[in-house]
């Protein structure tokens, strides 16, 4: 048997940044109220409502896999002025799919770089989502990667950014880089020192969750400090796995009074020992 607490996470990304920054999360939790359990989808349209809410002015594109290029959460995305990049498979888009092959203004690209990699492009504006939803139209963008190997990847997504052979490859990487929330947020949360998979128990109401909030936190400050601050920086290059830098942090904290994070960080990048130590005075 196995018990488990779920939420939904959002970050910021750009694919030439490999640090993210999280929003809050929100708890997949039987609402106040509530005969149904909750699921991701309403847990996504609370994060999003509360994203709009607490940013109203924020330019975002929202990127999400192929569950979220329905008619219903697209709408929703529009209603809340959030531009998207959303994944949509053949398998569930057979209408669509079918509309591009038979459009005459269907347009397809390639492009070749200087490694020999070819990335061939197909895209129509103004395709409708589906039979169901005619009436809500969406631009189509389709993308192969075809290495010199001949190893090839496909994918295939919707949007409501305009289509032109000018930002083909820009919405393409852009969209690729929702592998973010699975690489650079997730994986580290679970592997690279945080326990994001630790038991912390039930609680008598919201302790896990209270948790999270805070692990979240944590790694939304790390994050920004792994971006702008030099001498963290240093810190964890020098010990190499974030794993191993988390140690020598705490390792700091154990022997030594910290006045503040350059102590600590400089001490770790440049092997400098704080000069007052921790001694127990007690009796």
């Amino acid at each position: 048997v196995t018990y488990y607490h779920q939420m939904l996470g959002a970050v910021l990304v750009h694919p030439d940044q490999r640090e993210v920054i999280p929003f809050a999360p929100e708890p997949v939790l039987q609402q106040d109220g509530a005969k149904k359990n909750d699921c991701e989808r309403n847990a996504s349209k609370r994060l999003l409502q509360s994203l709009r809410r607490e940013h109203p002015h924020l330019k975002v594109i929202v990127v999400e896999d192929g569950l979220a290029s329905n008619g219903p959460h697209l709408r929703l995305l529009k209603g809340l002025d959030l531009r998207f990049i959303v994944g949509a498979k053949p398998a569930d888009h057979r209408f669509l799919f079918d509309w591009v092959d038979k459009a005459s203004a269907t347009t397809t690209i390639t492009i070749t770089d200087d490694k020999g990699i070819q990335h061939r492009f197909r895209h129509l504006n103004n395709a409708p989502l589906n039979d169901a939803h005619f009436d809500f139209e969406v631009n189509f963008l389709e993308y192969w990667e075809i290495k010199p190997s001949g190893k090839t990847q496909h994918f295939s997504w919707v949007t409501d950014l305009p289509l032109h052979a000018d930002n083909l490859m820009a919405l393409m990487r852009g969209a690729r880089a929702r592998w973010k929330i699975e690489n650079e947020t997730f994986n580290t949360l679970k592997n690279q020192g945080y326990n994001f998979e630790h038991n912390f128990g039930h609680g008598n109401l919201h302790l896990s969750t209270v948790m999270a909030y805070l692990m979240m936190l944590a790694f939304l400050i790390d994050q920004i400090q792994q971006r702008s601050c030099r001498l963290f920086q240093e810190a964890l290059q020098k010990v190499g796995r974030k794993s191993y830098f988390w140690e020598r942090v705490r390792g700091m904290f154990q022997l030594y009074q910290l006045p503040d994070w350059e102590t600590l960080y400089g001490g770790i990048a440049y092997g400098l020992k704080p000069t007052v130590p921790i001694v127990n005075d007690s009796s």
